[in-house]
């Protein structure tokens, strides 16, 4: 049996239909059924660029009373689409993969009843070209059958129409919809019917509103199949209870056109809606879905690529361990020596996994593996020691938020190390040999990660708990031939932590080479180089400095103050359809003090200048002062927060835009005879 209409009650059956139609903008979706007023917009208002519109975009999900005996139930999923192709770079939707079926699964969910046809308007008249046989192709990769789809009679203009069939065996699946992709959506529409005896979490993303966000309830006396629980033999009944249709719809979607700046992925910010099952609840009957985080650690230790290891007896660790750290074992200097041999001997082959590629021993002997070979070999070189120490998984930032709700494995791509050492506790990353120790990468600070450990703590990885602080210092004092002095620039962790990985690939001169190619012609570079012991220890912020001298001959001299670091305007966009997604936020300081060169006096000087955005979590202060004989000029740039919504886009680009043409601005000196 199918629950939909049949179940609703009399009333909801001859409205519903009336509803649904009198919404604003909600297009007629009969298939097969394209007049000649579709083919008229040469372009649309929603985007003009675009090479495709998807004019409408329909999902509904019912619950269909199964022939199986083992659950009882299947989820249909029935699609319909129609789009326009304006231009001949969108053909590729022409083309589709139809369904894939490996012929060792024979419950495998399989696409049924497609059905499709192309619509080109002729001679002011709408000529249908109908999907056959001859346009559904078959190929075998491996144990996979794809079948493979391709539209007829495809033109610049032409309108493609489709529409088919899933039944997914059993009642935990609910496909997710996503109401935004990769051209501007004119309509789309996802229909779920459900009896309430399943409870699902439904989880929302995304920035756009809904056109209709609609409910209709009807009540309903049904049998009932669900496997038994554990052991115990297959449950038989019957429900009453209430039948729920939600209809979900938004009207003209944007594209997320392009991964802007500060951003972490898209996939954090598209408009979609899925479904996890929490619970079947019956007189009986009653069964929970929803994994817990004792549940999933409970799993990944006992998973032979993640837990097992860690619990084996690795003796060949004893003499491999001795040679790093003698016989002290729990100090932290101990702790120290074991990360820093891990960071500097390994390389990372994939940056991503939570999940060991091959065994400890042979990552040690090849010194190289993933990051979860790295980081869960160094966790068990700490356990192996007899220090507290456990295994974290994390989502990093390009692979998306993990949901809060409940843990699912396929929401972490990312491990590292947890030690507890004279009770403090060290996160550490020794899969890239630039991080200095108790540090992580940018990529980790993503929301809450896990100890997968009996505690199971949850830790909190904030962009907002991070401050880039970097510091650039000028002074320039008078020199027979004009100014002589020196630059000195303090690197904020991040920015040490590119040094590093830069100076392990180029030499220290060819980063002085590139300064010296954007300096004006009256200054040179007489002495350059790094501090030595900020080079070589990764936990300690980068130090570089230059020695210059200028020379002035012109009558008029236009002198660039800040010199180095200056912000620039990352938000070229005017708008922007999700929100700025900082890594940490920022405390940059510059100070320049030089005397006035002789024989000139200063003609132009910057006004000083304070800005606050409204709510202070972006400052900035610019001052310039001078004496007659000395300029004293100083920047501060303070970012306090990292994360701003939508609606605060437009005052965090002119923030930018202002500091960023504010730094530009010079100083213009004139000869005094």
């Amino acid at each position: 049996m199918k629950f939909a209409s049949p179940f609703l009650s009399g009333i909801l059956v001859v409205f519903l239909p009336a509803v649904l139609s009198a919404q604003p903008g909600r297009p007629d979706m009969k298939f097969g059924e394209v007049s000649s007023q579709i083919f008229a917009p040469a372009v649309y208002g929603l985007d003009s660029n675009a090479n495709a519109v998807v004019l409408f975009d329909r999902g509904e999900v019912v619950f269909d009373e199964a022939s199986r005996d083992n659950h009882g139930f299947d989820i249909v999923f029935e699609k319909h689409a129609r789009i326009r192709l304006l231009h001949k770079n969108a053909f590729g939707l022409a083309s589709m993969v139809l369904s894939t079926s490996n012929r060792k699964n024979a419950n495998a969910a399989t696409i049924e009843n497609f059905k499709g046809a192309t619509y080109n308007l002729e001679d002011g008249k709408v000529v249908v070209t109908k999907l056959d046989k001859s346009n559904i192709f078959k190929e075998q990769n491996g144990d996979l059958t794809l079948e493979k789809i391709a539209f007829p009679n495809v033109k610049e203009g032409s309108v493609i129409e489709y529409t088919f069939r899933i039944a997914f065996p059993g009642f935990s699946y609910i496909p997710e919809w996503t109401f935004q992709g990769e051209y501007p959506v004119l309509w789309s529409e996802y229909d779920i019917t459900f009896p309430t005896l399943f409870d699902y979490v439904t989880e929302k993303q995304g920035y756009q509103k809904f056109a209709l966000d609609t409910v209709f309830v009807s009540n309903a006396t049904i049998p009932v199949t669900f496997p038994g629980i554990g052991f115990g033999p297959p449950y038989r009944g019957t429900w009453s209870g209430e039948v729920v249709r939600h209809i979900w719809a938004m009207q003209n979607v944007p594209v997320l056109e392009k991964r802007e700046p500060f951003t972490t992925t898209l996939r954090n910010h598209i408009s979609k809606i899925e479904f996890q099952l929490s619970s079947i609840r019956v007189s009986g009957y009653n069964r929970s879905f929803l994994s817990t985080w004792d549940e999933l650690t409970d799993q990944l230790m006992k998973d032979e690529h993640f837990g097992i290891p860690l619990t084996d007896r690795n003796h060949w660790m004893n003499d491999e361990l001795k040679k790093i750290t003698g016989d002290d074992k729990t100090s932290l200097q101990s702790v120290r020596n074991v990360y820093t041999y891990v960071r500097d001997h390994f390389d990372c082959s994939n940056a991503e996994g939570i999940r060991i590629s091959q065994p400890f021993k042979t990552t040690w002997d090849d010194k190289k593996g993933n990051v979860a070979d790295i980081n869960l070999l160094l966790t068990a070189l700490y356990q192996h020691q007899g220090l507290e120490a456990s295994p974290v998984i994390l989502s990093s930032r390009a692979h998306g938020f993990a949901l809060p709700s409940y843990p699912l494995i396929k929401d972490y791509n990312y491990v590292i190390t947890r030690v507890r050492v004279d009770g403090q506790y060290y996160l550490l990353d020794a899969s890239k040999n630039y991080i200095g120790f108790n540090q992580l990468p940018e990529l980790c600070y993503n929301g809450v990660a896990r100890a997968i450990d009996a505690s199971h703590d949850p830790i909190l990885l904030s962009p907002d708990s991070l401050t880039e602080r970097r510091t650039t210092t000028v002074n320039l004092s008078l020199d027979s031939a004009g100014l002589a002095g020196k630059l000195v620039h303090e690197a904020g962790r991040f920015e040490s932590m590119e040094l590093h990985n830069r100076l392990k690939k180029t030499k220290p001169e060819d980063f002085f080479e590139a300064l010296r190619k954007t300096m004006a012609g009256y200054k040179t570079i007489t002495e350059s180089s790094f501090d030595t012991l900020t080079l070589k220890d990764q936990d300690l912020p980068v130090v570089w400095h230059y020695t210059m001298k200028y020379r002035f001959v012109n009558r008029t001299i236009t002198f660039t103050p800040i010199m180095y670091d200056r912000q620039i305007n990352p938000f070229t966009s005017a708008d922007r359809h999700y929100p700025v997604e900082m890594p940490f936020g920022g405390d940059y300081t510059y100070n320049l003090n030089m005397a006035i060169p002789t024989g000139y006096t200063v003609e132009q000087l910057p006004k000083s200048q304070r800005v606050i955005m409204d709510d202070s979590t972006c400052i900035f202060e610019y001052r310039a002062e001078s004496d007659g004989k000395n300029i004293r000029l100083s920047s501060m740039v303070r970012i306090k927060r990292t994360w701003f919504p939508v609606e605060g886009y437009e005052g965090l680009r002119n923030f930018f835009s202002l500091v960023a043409n504010k730094e530009k601005e010079q100083i213009i000196f004139k000869k005094l005879h």
